[in-house]
């Protein structure tokens, strides 16, 4: 099985954020291009879809803002480091 086609993946930073503090999915996967572009892949599919979707429509849950910040910075530490391929 492809693990990318059953995720998620993106590369907005502030979703990926948003996405690891939720709880709800789980980061399986970085991605990197050849330019270099950081790909974070989630899953499961379903959960991680509505709640990309509840954020762009300003429907999404609340999230505590040091779950937040921990993950954003979780995720920057993972991407600039390299790991989690």
């Amino acid at each position: 099985m492809d693990i990318t086609s059953d995720t998620v993946a993106v590369r907005d930073l502030n979703i990926a954020s948003f996405l690891m503090a939720s709880n709800e999915v789980k980061l399986v996967k970085v991605e990197r291009t050849s330019s270099n572009t950081a790909y974070l892949h989630f899953q499961p599919k379903a959960i991680a879809e509505e709640l990309v979707s509840a954020y762009w429509t300003d429907s999404a849950p609340s999230i505590q803002p040091r779950k937040f910040f921990g993950a954003r910075r979780d995720l920057q530490d993972l991407i600039l480091s390299g790991g989690h391929s």
